[in-house]
C-alpha cells in the first residue's frame, strides 16, 4: 500500500502530499474500526470483568447498610449511586442482549456493521461503570448523628491575647491536615493549655469535620476506668451491663464509624490509648495537654506545640485590663514576677485593682519577691504569688484552702461549701443559718472575682483551678491545715497517713472498707461520699474521733450507723443523703447535741426515727417523705403510725426545713395539714421547702407561722428562702432556676380555681422571685392576682390555665418591673400577651420570652409592646399553630425601635406564619441567631445586609432552604451552592447555616477576614449542583439576602 501511495504521489504531482495525507487518514479509520469489530469480543470480558466489580461494590455497600441500618442511614450521594448503579446494569444487559443478536447475524456486511457500533458501545460503556465504581471510593455510605457534637466550655476570653490565640488558630490548621492524628501541647503549669484546648473545643465546629468531640481531663493518678467511664457517659453509651475489660471494646465500636476528635487535658502520665478504646485505625484525632515534653514523645505525636508564657505586650495588656490601673515602673515589676502566666496576671492585677497608691504596689512587689518556702517542679512561678494572694486573704483563707478538699475539677455545691465553712466555724461563728449563707455567698463571689475559685455552668456550683489547687494543698499543710486528699480511686490511704490530718478527703475514691479503729484525734471533717462499694463502719471506727465537726457518708452502700457515732460530741453536720440501702439509725444519735445539720434524703428508711426529736441544737434538718411500697423503699414513709407527731415542733431551733414528698403519694394528703400545724410552731424558719395541698393549708400555715409573722412589718420577709409548692403538685422540683433570682423564693401553684383578687397565693406572690402557675381553672388575667404584689417576680412559667385570655390585663400602673423570663405554655385560649396599650417602665428587664402550644394567639406581640421590650435578648415561639405575624402589623409601626438587642429567634412549628413584620426596612440591631423549622409558609425573613449586620447563624430545615425559589442575580454570583462553602467579607459576616434534615445537621461556615473577591479557586466550582434545584421566578430572599451582603461589601471596597 505504501508503493501505491508512492506512484499516486509521482502522478499527481503537487497534490499528492494533501492525497497522501487524506489515504492515512482514511486508513487509521478504516484501521480503528478493524479493530473495533476484532475486539468485540475482548470489549465485551472487560466490561463483564468492570461490571463484576462494580457489582461487588455494590453487594458490600448493601451489606454494610443492612448490618447498620438501625442506627445509621445511607448517604444522599451514596443513595443516588445505588440508583445509578441499577441503571447502568440495565444498560449493561441491553448490551448482553445485542451482542446475542450480532453473535447469531447471517448478513456479513450487515453484521459487521452492527459489530462496530458495538463495539463502540461497550467500550464507552466499560469507562462509564469504572468511573462509576469509583465514584464511591472516598466517600462516606452512611452517616448517623452523634450525641451531641461539641460540648461548649467557658473559658477565658483570649481574644485581646495574641499568643494564646495564635495556638488555637494553629490547632486548628493542624487538624485540617489528614497525615496528622495526634498533637501534643506542652508547657507549665497555668501557661494557658488549658484555655487554649477549651478555645479549641468551641470552634472546631467550624472545621465540619469531626462527629463528635470529646473532653475528657485525665486523672492525676492514671485511671483508665474513670476516663472510660467519662468517655462513655459523653458517648451517651449505657454501661451497666458491660464489664470493665470491655468497655474499651464498647467505645471503639461507638466510634467505629465517627470522625471524632479527642480533648485530653492535663496528662501526667504516659499510656495507651487503645486500653481505652482509641485505636490508630479509627478514624479520629487525639490533641492531648501536658506539662512535660517527654508525655509528648511517649504518646508518639506528630506534632508537638510549646505554650510558652505570655509575650511581655500580651501580658502587659491583660494586667492592664484587669487591673484598671498601672503604677510605672513598679507595675512591670510585678508583672515580671507573675511570671507571664496568664491565671496568675489576672489573680494578681484582680487583687491590686483599683489601689492606686504606691506603697501598695510596692509591698505586694516585696511579697512576691520573697523567697519561695516550699519548691514543686513546674510550679515555681505559681506558688509565690499564691502564696501572696492567700495572705492578703485575711479571713477567708482558710475557706479557700478548704476548697482544695475537694477533687480535681470537681464541681462543688455552693450550699454545701458553706455548710462546711460554717460546721468548721471558718465563717459566721454564734450566727444564724440565714447570716451565714448570705456571708457564705458573699465569700464565694469574692474569691470568684479574685479568679481563684471558678463560676460553673451550673450557678449552684464552683471549682477551684487546677493551677491553684495542688500549691492550695501545699500551703494548707504548710499552715498545719492538716489536708488528707485523694482524687482518683485508690481506696483507703494507709493508716498512718490518718494521725496527724485535720480534713480528710476520699470522697468517689471506690473504698471498699474503712480502717477498724484509726488514729485520729485531731480530724474535724470526714468526706467520704459516693463510695457505693462502702458498705459497713466499723464499730470502734469513731473511739478516736471526738473532735470530728464534718461526717459526710452520702452516696455510700451503708445500711445502718454504728451506735458508737455518739463518740463524735463535737459533731455539726451529719450527711446520710442518698444511701439507698440505710434502714436503721441508733438510739445513741440522740447523744450528738451539737449536730445542727442533718440530710436523710432519699434514703432506705422507713420511719421518722424518734432519735431525730432529740437532737435539741438541729439548726437544718432535710428529709424525705413517701410511701414506701415495694420496690419503692428509699423515703421514710407517710403515716401517723411511723412518723410520730411531735418529732418537729421539738426542734425549737430548726431554721431550715426541707421535706420532699413524692408527687404521686396519696397519703400525704392525710397526714400533711398535723405535719404543716408543727412546722408553723417553728419560730426560727428562716428557709422552709414544702407542699401544701391546698391553699386552705396554706392559709392556715400564714395565720398561725410563727416564722412567717415573726414581728416584720411585711410577712414572710423573715424568709431567706422557700420552695412552697400548693395544690396538686405537678413537678418534683422547679423547672425555674431561682439562684438566678436576687432572692431564691419558689412558689408553685396548681390545679387552683380559687378568684385570684382574693386568693391567699397574693401574700405570698409580696415575696416570690419565681412563680409557676399551673392549672387555674379561672383565671383570665394572670394581672389579676394584682399587680402591686408582683413587684419583686422575676421569673415566671404558665402552664395550662385554659381560660387565660391574656398575661396581661389592661394596666395604667407599670407593670413587672423586675420580670427578666416569662414562659406561656399550653394556654388554649390565649389571645394576646397583654390587652390594650401597655404601661411605660413595663416589662422594663425581661431577657427571656416564650410561647408553646398556645392555639389561639394570631399575633404574638404588638408594635407598641415590642418596643417596650427593650432587653429581651432570647425569643421562641413554638407550636403556636394560628401565628400568622410574630410583631404585629399598624398604622405606627416602623423599622427601628422594636426588640433593639434581641439575639436568639426560634421560630417552630408554626403553620400559618407568614412573616416577621411587614416593615422591609426593619431593624435587627443585635440579632445573632435564628432558628426556623417547620415554618413552611415564611418565605422572607426580610434580611439584608444593612439591617441585620451582627447575624451569625442560621438553623433550619434543608427541605425549607431548598424548596425556596432562586433568584438568576443570586445563583450566578454565590460562591458555592455546596453547604461546606466559605465565604470571605469584610468587618461584618454570617457566619453559618445550619441545616436539618432527620438526624443530620450540616453547618455551612462563613468566615470573616480581609475582603477579596471570587476569583480562581475562589470561583464557582460546583455550579452544576445549582442547576439541580428547584427555581422559579419568585426569589428566595434568603439567598437575596447572602448576595445583597456580599455585594455591599464589594462596592464598598
Amino acid at each position: 500500500m505504501s508503493i501505491g501511495l508512492a506512484c499516486l504521489g509521482i502522478l499527481t504531482g503537487g497534490a499528492g502530499q494533501a492525497v497522501s495525507d487524506a489515504a492515512k487518514r482514511i486508513c487509521h479509520s478504516i484501521k480503528c474500526k478493524y479493530n473495533y469489530i476484532k475486539n468485540l469480543d475482548q470489549n465485551l470480558n472487560e466490561l463483564e470483568m468492570e461490571t463484576g466489580y462494580l457489582s461487588h461494590r455494590k453487594k458490600d455497600i448493601d451489606a454494610n447498610i443492612a448490618h447498620n441500618q438501625v442506627t445509621m442511614q445511607t448517604t444522599n450521594e451514596c443513595a443516588q449511586w445505588l440508583e445509578d448503579v441499577l441503571r447502568m446494569m440495565e444498560k449493561v444487559e441491553d448490551i448482553r442482549t445485542r451482542y446475542q443478536e450480532v453473535a447469531n447475524g447471517s448478513r456479513r456486511m450487515r453484521l459487521l456493521s452492527a459489530r462496530l457500533k458495538l463495539s463502540k458501545e461497550i467500550e464507552e460503556m466499560k469507562n462509564s461503570v469504572v468511573d462509576l465504581r469509583k465514584r464511591m471510593e472516598n466517600h462516606d455510605v452512611l452517616v448517623e448523628r452523634p450525641p451531641q457534637r461539641v460540648e461548649k466550655k467557658f473559658p477565658k476570653n483570649i481574644y485581646e491575647v495574641p499568643s494564646l490565640r495564635e495556638h488555637v488558630e494553629k490547632l486548628l490548621e493542624l487538624l485540617k491536615d489528614d497525615n496528622i492524628k495526634k498533637i501534643g501541647l506542652w508547657g507549665m503549669p497555668g501557661v494557658g493549655k488549658t484555655t487554649i484546648l477549651e478555645n479549641l473545643n468551641n470552634e472546631v465546629d467550624k472545621l465540619q469535620v469531626f462527629d463528635i468531640v470529646i473532653w475528657v481531663t485525665a486523672p492525676q493518678e492514671l485511671n483508665l476506668r474513670q476516663m472510660q467511664q467519662e468517655i462513655l457517659q459523653r458517648l451517651k453509651e449505657r454501661t451497666d451491663w458491660v464489664e470493665h475489660q470491655n468497655k474499651a471494646n464498647l467505645i471503639s465500636q461507638s466510634l467505629a464509624n465517627k470522625k471524632y476528635l479527642l480533648l485530653l487535658d492535663e496528662v501526667f502520665y504516659k499510656f495507651d490509648l487503645s486500653h481505652i478504646g482509641f485505636h490508630d485505625k479509627c478514624n479520629g484525632k487525639v490533641v492531648l495537654a501536658t506539662r512535660d515534653k517527654t508525655i509528648c514523645n511517649l504518646m508518639e505525636t506528630d506534632e508537638e506545640i510549646k505554650v510558652e508564657r505570655l509575650s511581655r505586650d500580651d501580658a502587659r495588656k491583660l494586667f492592664h485590663s484587669a487591673s484598671r490601673g498601672f503604677i510605672e515602673p513598679i507595675a512591670e515589676r510585678v508583672l515580671k514576677q507573675c511570671g507571664d502566666l496568664p491565671h496568675i496576671i489576672r489573680a494578681v492585677a484582680n487583687y491590686l485593682k483599683d489601689k492606686d497608691k504606691e506603697p501598695v504596689w510596692r509591698g505586694t512587689l516585696s511579697k512576691l519577691q520573697s523567697p519561695n518556702m516550699h519548691q514543686l517542679k513546674h510550679m515555681e512561678d505559681v506558688f509565690n504569688p499564691f502564696k501572696v494572694i492567700l495572705e492578703e486573704l485575711g479571713g477567708i483563707k482558710d475557706c479557700l484552702l478548704y476548697a482544695a478538699s475537694f477533687p480535681q475539677d470537681h464541681e462543688i455545691y455552693r450550699d454545701y461549701l458553706i455548710e462546711c465553712w460554717k460546721a468548721e466555724q471558718l465563717i459566721g461563728v454564734g450566727e444564724t443559718f440565714r447570716r451565714i449563707r448570705d456571708e457564705g455567698h458573699i465569700t464565694l463571689e469574692d474569691l470568684i472575682d479574685k479568679c481563684l475559685l471558678d463560676a460553673c455552668k451550673s450557678s449552684k456550683c464552683v471549682k477551684m483551678p487546677i493551677i491553684f489547687r495542688n500549691t492550695a494543698i501545699t500551703v494548707a499543710n504548710e499552715h498545719r491545715f492538716g489536708l488528707l486528699v485523694t482524687d482518683m480511686e485508690l481506696g483507703c490511704p494507709p493508716v498512718e497517713s490518718w494521725e496527724s490530718a485535720k480534713r480528710i478527703s476520699l470522697m468517689n475514691s471506690d473504698l471498699v472498707e474503712l480502717p477498724h479503729e484509726p488514729d485520729c484525734s485531731e480530724v474535724s471533717s470526714l468526706l467520704l461520699q459516693k463510695n457505693e462499694n462502702l458498705s459497713v463502719i466499723p464499730p470502734s471506727f469513731f473511739d478516736s474521733m471526738s473532735t470530728l465537726k464534718i461526717l459526710d457518708l452520702c452516696g455510700t452502700g451503708i445500711s445502718s450507723v454504728p451506735p458508737t457515732v455518739s463518740n463524735l460530741t463535737n459533731l455539726q453536720g451529719l450527711y446520710l443523703n442518698d444511701c439507698c440501702r440505710l434502714v436503721h439509725l441508733p438510739q445513741q444519735m440522740q447523744l450528738l447535741k451539737k449536730v445542727e445539720l442533718l440530710d436523710i434524703c432519699r434514703t432506705g428508711l422507713c420511719t421518722f426515727a424518734a432519735v431525730i426529736g432529740g437532737l435539741t441544737s438541729l439548726r437544718c434538718l432535710r428529709v424525705s417523705f413517701t410511701n414506701a411500697t415495694v420496690g419503692n423503699r428509699n423515703h421514710i414513709k407517710v403515716s401517723a403510725e411511723v412518723t410520730p407527731l411531735g418529732t418537729i415542733q421539738q426542734l425549737s431551733n430548726l431554721e431550715e426545713l426541707t421535706i420532699h414528698v413524692n408527687l404521686r403519694d396519696p397519703e400525704w394528703k392525710e397526714i400533711e395539714p398535723d405535719i404543716a400545724k408543727e412546722v408553723a410552731t417553728l419560730e426560727k424558719l428562716s428557709n422552709l421547702s414544702f407542699w401544701f395541698t391546698s391553699t386552705a393549708s396554706l392559709e392556715t400555715f400564714i395565720r398561725t407561722s410563727k416564722s412567717w409573722k415573726n414581728g416584720s412589718s411585711q410577712a414572710g420577709s423573715n424568709f431567706r428562702s422557700f420552695n412552697l409548692i400548693v395544690g396538686s403538685q405537678e413537678t418534683e422540683s422547679p423547672r425555674l432556676d431561682v439562684l438566678k433570682c436576687t432572692g431564691p423564693r419558689y412558689l408553685q401553684y396548681s390545679a387552683g380555681s380559687d378568684i385570684p383578687t382574693v386568693s391567699i397565693i397574693k401574700k405570698v406572690l409580696r415575696i416570690t422571685s419565681a412563680f409557676e402557675l399551673i392549672g387555674h381553672g379561672n383565671i383570665t388575667h394572670f394581672s389579676d392576682f394584682g399587680i402591686d404584689v408582683m413587684g419583686c417576680l422575676e421569673v415566671c412559667l404558665v402552664e395550662r390555665c385554659d381560660r387565660m385570655k391574656t398575661f396581661l390585663g389592661c394596666q395604667k400602673v407599670t407593670a413587672f418591673p423586675c420580670l427578666r423570663e416569662l414562659h406561656l405554655l399550653r394556654l388554649q385560649e390565649l389571645k394576646a400577651i397583654n390587652e390594650g396599650v401597655i404601661p411605660s417602665g413595663s416589662f422594663a428587664k425581661l431577657r427571656t420570652l416564650t410561647l408553646y402550644d398556645c392555639p389561639e394567639i394570631i399575633k404574638v406581640v404588638s408594635w407598641d409592646t415590642a418596643k417596650q421590650l427593650c432587653q429581651l435578648q432570647h425569643l421562641r415561639v413554638e407550636n403556636c399553630s394560628k401565628v400568622e405575624e410574630i410583631i404585629a402589623t399598624d398604622n405606627q409601626s416602623c423599622g427601628i425601635g422594636a426588640f433593639p438587642k434581641l439575639k436568639i429567634l426560634e421560630l417552630v412549628m408554626l403553620e400559618d406564619l407568614v412573616r416577621i413584620h411587614s416593615d422591609n426596612s426593619f431593624e435587627w440591631v443585635d440579632l445573632q441567631q435564628i432558628e426556623i423549622f417547620k415554618c413552611n409558609n415564611l418565605v422572607d425573613l426580610q434580611l439584608r445586609a444593612e439591617n441585620a449586620k451582627k447575624l451569625q447563624c442560621i438553623q433550619c430545615s434543608e427541605v425549607w432552604w431548598l424548596a425556596m425559589a432562586m433568584n438568576g442575580k443570586v445563583e450566578a454570583n454565590l460562591q458555592d451552592s455546596h453547604p461546606h462553602t466559605r465565604y470571605q467579607c469584610k468587618s461584618v459576616t454570617l457566619s453559618s447555616i445550619i441545616f436539618s434534615q432527620k438526624s443530620i445537621r450540616q453547618a455551612t461556615q462563613y468566615q470573616s477576614g480581609a475582603f477579596s473577591p471570587f476569583s480562581g479557586a475562589d470561583k464557582l466550582h460546583n455550579l452544576a449542583s445549582w442547576k439541580q434545584w428547584p427555581s422559579n421566578n419568585s426569589r428566595n430572599s434568603m439567598l437575596l439576602f447572602l448576595w445583597d451582603w456580599i455585594k455591599k461589601i464589594g462596592d464598598d471596597n
